[in-house]
């Protein structure tokens, strides 16, 4: 559903935005509400992300310009490319890793950035200090917070890995029990470290006592992280990507995060025509399918760290390489055939946080953060009440690929938040959780919205496909019953393994200036928080 607010607008984590917009009433901007919800979902939202979380990617329009901030994992420096044993593929759902060492324990531990990329912004940006954004989550650890349906549900999907470790079923678990929603959880460890970072500052965390704990716990246990790796670590302003689609000029951050696909997507949508097939469901499920597929396709064959691999980004974003394809996909509708097909290992699905946020002043952000898969790799610290990320999952577990392990490298990320400005005024703010879907789930919500031309209540809430560099498609039942059968006659594999949309959120800013805030329905009865 969707709710429309006069002033300001925050919507991410049900449990933390209402932390959000009391920032926002007492004077704060959209970065101050952004980072102040954002630091109490890693205590209240420990499947989708922490403070020991591998990173994630910001940006954050202000005084008419957007900004980028990249503050995403980097490979240990003892990694290589051959650390972990692939253990078999089959070419559709994915590389499996022996033991699933790179998803779950100790080697799947990347240097963190949650907490360095959101102080930054913060300092560059916000108004707020360190020590008030982060009081909210300080006081949900010490006095406790209700457990909500979804963290009781995730816990309880995941109980058998928690078990495995100890101190993270001692964090999670009540008693030995899996928690209900009767229950009040607290994390007073995590709450003592967030008050010396709040006190000494980040790098206290990066190079202090903090980050001494914390590496001589993985290092125990055979990880790789070491106190080198945490002292370097520093986080990123880039100059953002955009392009135009639809009359709105839209934002995305570039690699290594999945903005450069999503804006491919999004310029295709336009070039195939896809609003010839607004009214026809089955071509229209063609089209996003073909779409998403060439996307992935420049992915797997070219994306990696630009600072370590040579990445086309220039030609894969031309009207020359962009025309083509659009071409191609606009044929392949009119003659109802299959796009080509790459068959490639895939990623793990994940947790991850996004959060939207507009002020009075038309401020925007769109964060996305995250721990990597559901509770990171499933280590926490003994004695800090810290889950660390499994920041390693997000490469490739083979090598001499782009995407392959190196020291050092940052991975190639799921996550791609959004802006949009309209002659050059703050438009839209939008982003998702939800893995590998999260680019296509966007992409189809943009092409509706700015594509097709339908309302963004609508362009949310609408059925969604999914598909990869692979012959297969998993399709929403709200598609209804042609378009599936279409892409079956096509030549596509129709899956039901997993789902096939990502949770999205976003606001946009009306003619009149009002807000018109929309949680995704499929997150169920949750609202959206403005004033």
């Amino acid at each position: 559903m969707a709710t429309r607010f006069n002033s300001g607008a925050v919507v991410g984590q049900p449990d933390a935005d209402s932390a959000g917009v009391s920032v926002l009433k007492k004077g704060g901007n959209a970065v101050d509400a952004a980072v102040t919800a954002a630091f109490l979902s890693c205590v209240v939202a420990p499947k989708e992300t922490g403070f020991g979380g591998y990173g994630g990617v910001m940006l954050i329009s202000m005084a008419g310009k957007v900004h980028a901030i990249d503050f995403n994992t980097v490979a240990p420096a003892a990694a290589s490319p051959r650390m972990f044993s692939v253990a078999g593929s089959d070419g559709r759902w994915g590389s499996t890793v022996r033991g699933r060492a790179n998803t779950v324990g100790y080697k799947a531990i990347s240097v963190p950035g949650v907490l360095a990329g959101l102080s930054m912004a913060l300092e560059k940006f916000g108004t707020l200090s360190l020590a008030d954004a982060l009081a909210p989550a300080i006081k949900a650890c010490k006095n406790g917070f209700r457990v909500s349906a979804s963290y009781a549900e995730a816990i309880a999907a995941q109980e058998k890995t928690i078990r495995e470790f100890p101190v993270t079923a001692k964090l999670l678990l009540e008693g030995d029990v899996l928690p209900t929603t009767k229950d009040k959880v607290k994390n007073p460890d995590l709450g003592k470290m967030l008050e010396q970072v709040a006190e000494k500052g980040v790098r206290e965390f990066y190079e202090g006592r903090i980050a001494d704990r914390i590496v001589k716990h993985v290092e125990e246990n055979d990880g790789l992280l070491t106190k080198e790796d945490m002292a370097s670590y520093q986080p990123r302003e880039l100059d953002p990507i955009q392009v135009k689609v639809g009359g709105a000029d839209l934002y995305f951050t570039p690699l290594c995060s999945s903005g450069v696909s999503l804006a491919q997507m999004c310029r295709l949508a336009e070039l195939a025509h896809l609003n010839r097939w607004e009214r026809d469901a089955a071509r229209l499920a063609h089209g996003w399918t073909d779409i998403i597929r060439a996307a992935w396709l420049d992915r797997y064959r070219y994306f990696g760290d630009p600072d370590v691999v040579k990445v086309p980004i220039a030609m894969l974003l031309s009207e020359i390489q962009l025309g083509a394809a659009g071409r191609d996909v606009e044929a392949n509708l009119d003659e109802g055939r299959q796009g080509q097909c790459l068959i490639r290992p895939l990623y793990s699905g994940g947790g991850t946080a996004h959060i939207s946020t507009v002020d009075e002043n038309r401020n925007m952000v769109s964060l996305s953060f995250t721990h990597g898969p559901s509770f990171g790799s499933f280590v926490t610290v003994p004695r800090m009440g810290l889950i660390l990320n499994a920041g390693m999952s997000r490469f490739d577990p083979g090598s001499g690929l782009p995407n392959s392990v190196a020291p050092g490298k940052r991975p190639i990320i799921n996550m791609a938040p959004v802006l949009a400005l309209r002659d050059g005024v703050p438009f839209l703010t939008m982003g998702a959780s939800g893995g590998t879907r999260i680019p296509s789930s966007l992409f189809q919500v943009l092409a509706r919205r700015l594509v097709l031309e339908e309302d963004i209540e609508w362009s949310v809430s609408a059925g969604r496909l999914h598909s990869e560099g692979n012959d297969w498609v998993r399709i929403e039942e709200e598609f209804g019953e042609l378009a599936p059968q279409y892409l079956k006659e096509v030549g596509y594999t129709l899956s039901k393994k997993g789902t096939a949309a990502a949770v999205v959120r976003a606001i946009e800013v009306d003619e009149d200036g009002k807000l018109t805030a929309v949680m995704d329905p499929r997150m169920g009865n949750v609202k959206e928080k403005g004033y």
